[in-house]
């Protein structure tokens, strides 16, 4: 049975007294493909915010649950640290810095790479 990369155990969600998700699992093996389908209101984006910890960016937070890349407890980290762990959002359809041509979009999605120039050269690559 292959390991998951990215785990997450009975996590419930609020926005104040409004509970958005409750006990939500899931499992992600390494190099899979998941897609989270539901309706308007039903959690999608609460759920991937959990993950990428920037649930307190629209005022809500986990009450429960535990979220777990490769291994490793990332739900209580900074969202800059889930980035530098290797788990990233990309909003769709949304235009992320919609005054940025997409090059640019792109290059941002390389900054806060380690290193020296050849560091942020490589994470650049990686992104386009």
């Amino acid at each position: 049975m292959a390991v998951a990369s990215l785990e997450v155990r009975a996590l419930s969600v609020g926005y104040g007294p409004v509970r958005a998700l409750r006990e939500v699992s899931i499992d992600v093996p390494d190099g899979a493909i998941v897609a989270v389908l539901g309706g308007n209101g039903a959690g999608k984006s609460t759920l991937l915010r959990a993950i990428s910890r920037t649930l307190a960016f629209q005022r809500g937070h986990a009450t429960s649950g535990s979220i777990r890349f490769e291994g490793r407890p990332i739900d209580g980290l900074s969202p800059a640290r889930v980035v530098a762990a290797g788990v990233v959002q990309v909003p769709e359809g949304r235009q992320v810095f919609a005054r940025m041509t997409v090059a640019d979009n792109l290059r941002a999605g390389a900054l806060g790479a380690r290193g020296g120039r050849g560091e942020t050269a490589a994470a650049l690559a990686r992104v386009h």
